[in-house]
């Protein structure tokens, strides 16, 4: 019998969404989003084979288990430990596997530390993928193809660690029709969107809710790009979760800004359950929008679509990206007024990075610009680009600047208060106390750090209790914020003299 121990690494440094403060502050071990690749490979392995999923950030990795073949996946942020893992496992004799988007997109990068590497989706070559490994006469490398989605097994949620991950994952699409040059996704997905029926998306729902999941991310590209599929997928949605509360499902996704030009998506969207929403704001500076490739930003009201997207009732949780050819030092007082200008208070600002396969890598490359050996994923102040417009360490210093701002507990208690004040109402749920178990924890970690945290906690126990309909988007809003506090004090950038908003940059800070 054949054996197969799948791990999901821990990642190298925290990031926005990995919510590692839960267990920092509050003594929480648990993940903010529960592996899908894992259950998503089990599905295929033959019913003889013995398989078992680990999940670092849950458990230690089990360096004497008797499996033949151990298999790892990840993205660029867990590329160290991938290969930390890989070669304490082949000291042991065991084979490696090494599959994943990082893998995918960076296949030279991992290539001496796996026996076998799976480059692409693993639909269409599942079968004999295992029929190699149950024979022992493998390849070195599998290629997958474009595959339907819909057409495999249900992941085997059943052999994920339960109860310890805040969200699951639900993928009903891959692939994205826009070109934006610094995203790799679309490298190795395509730009021709394939999707699995709602009656498919519905299937996998039902096995997380018996699992007792609450909560669920569309791990989509895009979610909403073809507007005619996904008209029928959020119909299928809003019947489906026609639940009391305590047993409806909490959605989020990621879709772009041209959504707030559809109100009938945005309505099925809160209508269906959908909270929260991942949305590229990326910059207000249009030429690097045109150059970037980021059409659908152009042109439009920016400001003016967040704000409607949350008068349908929907968080946007913004990305902003500063570093572009086109920026100069002015960049980051114009990021800050431009945040600060929304009913956004979530936003996960980062430097332009050049990942391995996309467009602007080659551009990069070809004008020697990269920077030999930097990882991008080392730190959110970090960029594996040489600047056009300023200097390096500008760069990095205006970066430091700009998340001090944007994070300032006073600046980021505005923002909350302006969503709060247009956002649509939801469903009424059932009054409680704001900060109870988990968010007290948080609450009385934050609150030490001075009196405007303590202010924005008292505001943020005020709103809960005025609209008791936002109290789930209140408490992701909180714990998300606690989240980047802690983010950036681990990696010691984090000021509060800096956050002030009399504070400038670039007169003080400018290298």
């Amino acid at each position: 019998m054949s054996s197969l121990y799948l791990i999901n690494p821990a990642e190298s440094v925290p990031g926005y969404f990995g919510l590692e403060v839960l267990e920092a502050w509050a003594g929480i071990r648990t993940v903010g989003m529960a592996d899908l690749a894992m259950p998503t490979v089990a599905a295929f392995a033959p019913a003889d084979w013995t398989v078992r999923l680990c999940e670092e950030r849950l458990g230690p990795v089990d360096f004497d288990t008797p499996a033949e073949f151990i298999g790892l996946t990840g993205k660029i942020t867990q590329r160290e430990r991938i290969r930390e893992l890989a070669t304490e496992f082949r000291k042991r004799g065991r084979k490696i596997i090494i599959g994943g988007s990082y893998a995918s997109l960076s296949p030279q990068d991992v290539r001496a530390y796996a026996d076998i590497l799976v480059i692409g989706e693993i639909e269409d070559i599942a079968a004999s993928l295992f029929a190699d490994l149950s024979s022992g006469c493998y390849k070195p490398e599998y290629h997958g193809t474009k595959p339907d989605i819909g057409s495999g097994p249900l992941p085997r949620w059943d052999l994920y660690p339960s109860g310890h991950a805040m969200t699951a994952q639900v993928q009903t699409s891959r692939g994205c029709p826009f070109e934006c040059d610094f995203c790799d996704v679309i490298q190795y997905l395509g730009r021709r969107q394939r999707w699995k029926e709602p009656e498919r998306v519905v299937a996998e729902l039902d096995l997380l809710h018996g699992r007792g999941y609450r909560s669920v991310f569309f791990a989509d590209d895009n979610l909403t790009v073809m507007r005619r599929r996904t008209r029928a997928l959020l119909e299928a949605l809003a019947a489906w979760n026609d639940r009391p509360p305590g047993e409806r499902m909490a959605f989020s996704t990621q879709v772009s800004i041209d959504i707030a030009r559809d109100a009938d998506i945005l309505n099925l969207l809160r209508e269906s359950g959908f909270a929260m929403t991942f949305v590229g704001i990326e910059t207000p500076n249009e030429e690097s929008l045109s150059r970037a490739g980021k059409r659908q930003n152009l042109n439009a009201d920016m400001i003016g679509r967040i704000r409607t997207i949350a008068e349908h009732g929907i968080l946007a949780f913004g990305g902003i990206v500063v570093g572009f050819d086109q920026d100069g030092p002015d960049i980051f007082e114009r990021q800050a007024a431009f945040i600060q200008a929304m009913p956004l208070p979530l936003v996960s600002p980062g430097l332009l990075v050049a990942p391995d396969a996309t467009p602007l890598h080659a551009r990069m490359a070809a004008a020697g610009r990269l920077i030999e050996g930097r990882q991008s994923a080392a730190s959110v102040v970090d960029t594996n680009i040489r600047p056009l417009l300023m200097s390096g360490e500008t760069l990095r210093n205006g970066m430091i600047w700009l998340l001090n701002r944007v994070f300032a507990a006073e600046l980021f208690a505005e923002r909350v208060a302006a969503f709060v004040d247009v956002c649509g109402a939801h469903r009424p749920q059932e009054r409680q106390p704001f900060f109870s178990g988990v968010k007290a924890a948080l609450a009385r970690r934050l609150a030490s750090h001075g009196n405007a945290e303590y202010a924005l906690i008292r505001m943020l126990d005020k709103a809960a209790h005025a609209r008791p309909d936002l109290t789930h988007i209140l408490a992701t809003i909180f714990t998300y914020y606690c989240q980047a506090r802690f983010m950036l004090e681990r990696e010691g950038i984090w000021s509060n003299a800096i956050g002030r908003r009399e504070i400038p940059f670039p007169s003080s800070f400018e290298g």
